[in-house]
């Protein structure tokens, strides 16, 4: 089965430090990113990605973070945290297309919790929507002599 691209959106890295022991055995492969642009890099090529975006003290570039997201993603599961200290940010993230967010102070076991329900559902969609693996490399032009000095002939190939 496909690893689930977790990507961690977060300015200082306190999140992804909280939860890469909390997802040892969990078949995702974290990936942080700090920026829009890494964002974006990391989603390109992702069916449904989980994607936890905190927004700190920062929840206008979070939320516009959140907006390229989805519009790069848009089967991503998103998940925003925010401290609580901007009252509109939840409904504007929630009107952007997250999938959840939690408000306040968020303990790790409770965000891990929620991504590991995540987990078979992004499975599932992206094996939905025909990703269910990474796709095998092209073989190599000179793969096809490499049998010929053990007697076998190669085949031309039209």
């Amino acid at each position: 089965m496909a690893r689930v691209p977790l990507i961690i959106h977060e300015r200082l890295g306190s999140w992804a430090r909280q939860l890469r022991p909390r997802t040892v055995g969990w078949p995702v492969r974290i990936i942080e990113t700090r920026s829009t642009a890494d964002l974006e890099a990391a989603l390109a090529h992702s069916a449904c990605p989980l994607v936890l975006i905190d927004l700190a003290d920062r929840p206008r570039s979070g939320l516009d973070d959140l907006d390229c997201a989805l519009r790069t993603a848009s089967n991503a599961l998103v998940l925003v945290l925010d401290s609580g200290t901007h009252a509109a940010a939840p409904a504007l993230a929630r009107e952007l297309g997250a999938a959840h967010v939690l408000v306040g102070v968020v303990p790790p076991p409770a965000v891990a919790g929620l991504l590991a329900r995540w987990v078979p559902l992004a499975q599932h969609r992206s094996e939905s929507d025909g990703w269910a693996r990474a796709p095998e490399p092209e073989p190599e032009p000179w793969d096809r002599f490499a049998l010929v000095g053990a007697g076998f002939t190669p085949v031309a190939r039209p």
